[in-house]
């Protein structure tokens, strides 16, 4: 073994010195709490980021971790400090600062914060030490002696002064008089003594005297220089300046204050010279720039008083004059949508008639999951593009939310959208039409995440709106018009642009939020996934019956040839088929008017309603028939086959009906009898279908023993 290893007792005492020489210890750095009998150390926030170079973000982030980890029922009796969870960094506040607990400061490789601070005892020693060397020296003993012996002397020179104002100038006479005493036979150079002195004057906050040191040496230096005593150099500041007096004019003033409120927003050089202008016509004297300034721009009270009618009740510079009233986020999904539309802020591309464009989207949000349902995209805000954004976030979803909130867009009072948002109520769905930007603020401020998060990505994206003052905000002229030229030779249009903006959607719909928000840091689940585990207590849901009747394309059309129906939509013949299942449809609407509904994305299926003022009742659904191939090499009969056996099976319901309705009566008409029908009326009565109403028979419905029981009572009567 080497000998060294018998030192390391010697060893840990240099190591604790070095550590206490590097430590800058404050008065305010150490606390010693008793708790329970116990005693604890803590240590403030400033010591441990200096000692053990960590961030005071890093501390923010251990105390909430810590926060969590006390019981609910401590956490209601803690105060100030936190109860000992066991865990790392408990801390506590007192007088607007943080302390951590020495006892629970980690001790963990590769840091070891624990052992940076040494043995305890040693650091309340070191403490103790620094805090001694920084007690009062001889020359601040001497100099508050002096000031508390001297500065009664010098109240007799400012009789004029109100009583606060004579002791804080008597004082400051004291100061300059204890340093002419003093400076002569001070030791060290002859700036020594300005500099000792300057942090004693601070710590007494003294008025009237300056701080710094080399202020306080021109004092000295005047006194010395010239013939002025100590009073004529300690004065109130602004004696004999009268102009707070001559301009404590209420009509100055009103004409000040009038046009800095006008919503005009002048300037206050133009205010400046119109009330110039206006004493001078007056015969007033004009009050000096600094009154100005002092007593009316820079003051709080002049902001709160003018703020918003200077910028506007909606300005944005405004904001900050407005009141507002916080909120909670929706509880559950689907308890409310918010719809609204902006600009994608893509470059142009070049339209059909050769002018360069840029697309819309019209985004449907649900609020407590932050999902993007529906979305689509157009030149311009229409009735038609919130419509297919509707349908989308509908179909998607599968149900209707509680409540659908939107703005006034255009088209929004056209029948189509009457009738829709009134076909929305009467299935539950509360529409919410407001102009205001805070009734849908969530989708506002999902734009301009869309924008500074994920449009950045897009190297076509040409940054956010000119009212943006963000330093990211806007894309050089050298790269819009490097990428210009990229995408025109790349065939930039319409189709790529939307394409592009739905990549970066889809990206946002499927992207942890903790990926990229400080304020949702331990939400690790993306939009879509919060919307398919929330609960959904509150929702409607929906068929795709109901979906086609919502938002689905309508057309009048008359039932006939047994529920087959022949129709045209966009110059193209289509034929459908109600099934044999619904034959009470196909019976009790023959040769009536019907509402059918589709959709063009979707011509398999169609939808058949019964008008009902502006809303409609189900009746059925017919699905699409693909005419058969009967000539030629593709030729296939099935599906002729399957045509005629659904008209066989209608055909059949129809008889069997028409022979219930009249009964035994057709087997007696003679030559008149119809065989198709009697003998259907022959099947149904020997299966038992066909049957006449019999008479109860007396007794009907008793046992034996019942009869019996009678026959025993009755003959018992007669004897």
């Amino acid at each position: 073994m080497r000998g060294f290893d018998t030192t390391a007792g010697t060893k840990q005492v240099q190591k604790d010195e070095h550590f206490n020489k590097k430590m800058n210890l404050q008065f305010t750095d150490i606390l010693i709490r008793q708790s329970g009998g116990n005693e604890s150390i803590w240590l403030s926030e400033r010591l441990i980021c200096d000692v053990c170079n960590i961030t005071e973000a890093y501390l923010w982030k251990v105390r909430s971790v810590y926060k969590k980890t006390v019981r609910a029922c401590d956490l209601a009796k803690a105060k100030d400090f936190m109860p000992d969870s066991g865990k790392s960094w408990r801390w506590g506040k007192q007088a607007g600062q943080f302390y951590y607990c020495l006892n629970n400061i980690p001790n963990k490789a590769p840091k070891y914060y624990r052992n940076m601070f040494g043995d305890s005892e040693a650091l309340l020693d070191a403490y103790k030490t620094a805090c001694r060397s920084k007690e009062d020296t001889s020359l601040e003993r001497r100099f508050k002696s002096h000031l508390k012996l001297v500065s009664p002397q010098y109240s007799e020179f400012y009789k004029d002064a109100n009583d606060i104002q004579r002791a804080a100038l008597s004082k400051a006479c004291a100061v300059l008089d204890f340093i002419l005493d003093e400076k002569d036979n001070y030791p060290g150079t002859a700036n020594k003594i300005y500099k000792d002195l300057s942090p004693i004057l601070s710590d007494l906050d003294l008025q009237y005297i300056p701080h710094n040191y080399l202020k306080l040496k021109e004092k000295i230096t005047e006194l010395e220089t010239t013939d002025k005593s100590i009073v004529d150099i300690i004065r109130l500041p602004r004696v004999g300046n009268n102009n707070a007096e001559i301009y404590n004019d209420p009509e100055v003033f009103s004409w000040v204050m009038q046009m800095y409120s006008d919503d005009s927003t002048f300037s206050q050089e133009h205010i400046i010279r119109k009330v110039t202008q206006m004493c001078e016509l007056t015969l007033k004297k004009a009050p000096s720039r600094r009154w100005y300034g002092q007593t009316i721009f820079e003051t709080s009270k002049t902001q709160f008083l003018t703020g918003l009618k200077r910028f506007g009740a909606n300005s944005r510079k405004s904001y900050m004059h407005r009141s507002y009233i916080p909120t909670q986020n929706a509880i559950y999904a689907g308890d409310c949508w918010e719809m609204d539309a902006t600009r994608v802020n893509m470059i142009a591309h070049k339209a059909e008639d050769g002018s360069e464009r840029y697309i819309n989207v019209v985004a449907v949000r649900d609020v407590h999951s932050g999902d993007v349902l529906g979305y689509s995209f157009d030149y311009s805000e229409n009735h038609v593009v919130y419509l297919e954004a509707m349908k989308m976030a509908v179909q998607n979803a599968g149900y209707l939310p509680y409540e659908w909130v939107t703005d006034r867009f255009p088209g929004y009072n056209t029948p189509q959208m009457i009738d829709l948002f009134e076909r929305l109520e009467s299935l539950g769905v509360k529409m919410t039409i407001s102009t205001k930007a805070n009734d849908k603020a969530k989708i506002e401020r999902w734009f301009r995440t869309l924008q500074s998060v994920f449009f950045m990505d897009s190297k076509y994206f040409y940054g956010e709106g000119i009212q943006s003052r963000a330093k990211y905000a806007h894309r050089s002229a050298e790269y819009l018009k490097r990428i210009k030229k990229e995408a025109k030779n790349q065939g930039w249009d319409m189709l790529k642009n939307i394409e592009e903006a739905s990549t970066h959607i889809e990206k946002y719909r499927n992207t942890n939020f903790s990926a990229y928000s400080r304020r949702h840091a331990n939400v690790h689940q993306s939009p879509a996934q919060l919307h398919d585990y929330s609960e959904k207590p509150h929702v409607s849901i929906v068929s795709e019956a109901t979906i086609s009747m919502l938002f689905g394309l309508r057309k009048p059309i008359t039932l006939k040839n047994n529920g087959q129906i022949s129709t045209e939509i966009v110059g193209v013949d289509f034929h459908y088929m109600i099934s044999p299942a619904y034959y009470d449809i196909i019976k009790n609407y023959h040769g009536k008017q019907v509402v059918m509904t589709y959709d063009l994305n979707d011509l398999s299926v169609v939808f058949l309603w019964n008008k009902h003022g502006n809303l409609l009742n189900s009746l059925c659904e017919a699905e699409l028939f693909e005419k058969p191939i009967t000539k030629g090499p593709n030729k296939d009969l099935s599906a002729v086959g399957k045509a005629k056996a659904r008209a066989q099976q209608i055909a059949e319901l129809r008889d069997r009906e028409l022979a219930s309705m009249i009964g035994e009566d057709s087997l007696m008409m003679g030559m008149y009898t119809e065989k198709r029908i009697s003998n259907a009326f022959e099947d149904d009565y020997l299966n038992d279908n066909y049957g006449v109403p019999l008479k109860k028979a007396s007794g009907d419905g008793l046992s034996p023993e019942d009869i019996e029981d009678a026959i025993l009572r009755n003959t018992s009567e007669n004897y």
